[in-house]
Parts: C-alpha cells; sequence; structure tokens
C-alpha cells in the first residue's frame, strides 16, 4: 500500500472555501486502485489541513496524477486557499490491527485520526520496527477503542516513518493517553531511537472522506 501525506497552511479567511472545494476529491473514488483518502484539520493548529490518501500500488497513484491529478486542481482552484503544501510519499511496512479486520473499515468508522512522523536514527531502526510490532501496536489495540491503522516508511528516506490510527473518538484517543501512553512509551524506549518526532492529531471530517468504490 503507498500512502500519501498532505499537509496543507490555509489562508484564514478561506477555510471554509478551502473544505468545500476538498469535496472535489470525491471524483477520484472509481480510479483503479484507489483505496481511500480521509482528512480534517489538526486540532494543535487550526488553519493545518491534513489529509492522507491510501492507493494499493504506486503504478495506481502514477497514473492518477499522471492523469486525474492536474485536472482536478486546475478545475477547483483549491491552491489559491492555501500559502504552503507539503506532500510525502510513504510505503506500508505493517498493518496495525484494531477493532475491525480491514483497512477501509477502517477509514469509513473513524472518527478521529492520530499520527506520528519519526526520523530513527540509523542503528535503531530494528529495534524501533520491533518496539512498534511488540510494544505499541497490541498496547493500542488493549483500549478497544482503536479501530486499526498502517506503520509506514517513507519512499525517499528509509529513516523516516509514519504511524497513523483510527480512533472511535476523540476522548477515547485522549483517555488512552492520559492512562496508557506513559507506560507505553517507557516500555518501547522510545528516546533512544528517535532522532526527532511530530504529530498530527483530527477529527475525521465526514465531507472530505472518499472511500474506493471496488472495494
Amino acid at each position: 500500500m503507498l500512502i500519501k501525506r498532505i499537509t496543507c497552511q490555509v489562508k484564514s479567511n478561506d477555510v471554509e472555501t478551502f473544505s468545500r472545494l476538498q469535496t472535489n476529491w470525491e471524483l477520484i473514488h472509481n480510479l483503479k486502485g484507489f483505496i481511500g483518502q480521509i482528512g480534517g484539520w489538526d486540532i494543535k493548529n487550526k488553519l493545518s489541513a491534513c489529509i492522507y490518501s491510501f492507493w494499493e500500488s504506486k503504478e495506481d497513484y502514477d497514473y492518477f496524477m499522471g492523469n486525474v491529478h492536474d485536472e482536478i486542481v486546475s478545475k477547483s482552484n483549491q491552491s489559491k486557499t492555501y500559502s504552503s503544501i507539503n506532500v510525502e510519499l510513504f510505503e506500508e511496512v505493517n498493518n496495525i490491527t484494531g477493532l475491525l479486520d480491514d483497512f477501509i473499515s477502517v477509514l469509513r468508522k473513524s472518527k478521529f485520526i492520530r499520527t506520528a512522523l519519526t526520523d530513527v536514527k540509523e542503528d535503531r531502526i530494528n529495534h524501533f520496527k520491533e518496539v512498534q510490532n511488540q510494544v505499541w501496536s497490541p498496547g493500542m489495540k488493549t483500549t478497544n477503542a482503536m479501530l486499526g491503522g498502517k506503520f509506514a516508511c517513507s519512499s525517499k528516506d528509509n529513516h523516516r516513518y509514519l504511524t497513523l490510527t483510527g480512533w472511535v473518538s476523540q476522548e477515547a484517543h485522549e483517555n488512552y493517553t492520559n492512562h496508557l501512553f506513559t507506560n507505553l512509551k517507557l516500555r518501547a524506549n522510545t528516546e533512544l531511537d528517535i532522532i526527532r518526532i511530530s504529530s498530527q492529531h483530527f477529527v475525521s471530517e465526514d465531507s472530505w472522506k472518499v472511500l474506493g468504490d471496488h472495494l
């Protein structure tokens, strides 16, 4: 699976327009290899739009970019509503198992999304992957509130990792943060692995959500 991470810094007077134009991406619902797209406003920065799209393969994504993407952008003029955009591609390393078995159901039912973007030290990559599978993923699953997610590596930098999980609600994620996160962090010994880490947390906007037709 290929994951596209998009962050737009939206102009303060164009928030409603950006959100309305984001619904134009519904046009990609029937493209071959398209799995789904979700997004929302970063709870720490209300002008930062977070968007994640998921594709079965790089070939399917490349077709979209070469034949469909620019036409949608041109017709919507959405680019006029933001001052900057950052785009990164990630390739799936592992599925994160939660309450739901299939990822399309995770996209459909998640109300809150938590992501972490981590740059990992060269000699700590194996340990970082190990604790993701043995500590973080099973730990989050015990909450009975994490629906599922993906653990992925940057297409350009094998030291850079994305962790994305979907939750039943923002409140459920806050409960996890307040009561379980610290203990898992101690067990994982995360600070020994990382160079830097940043996160995005957002309520999933229903009007921005697009699910692939063929799934």
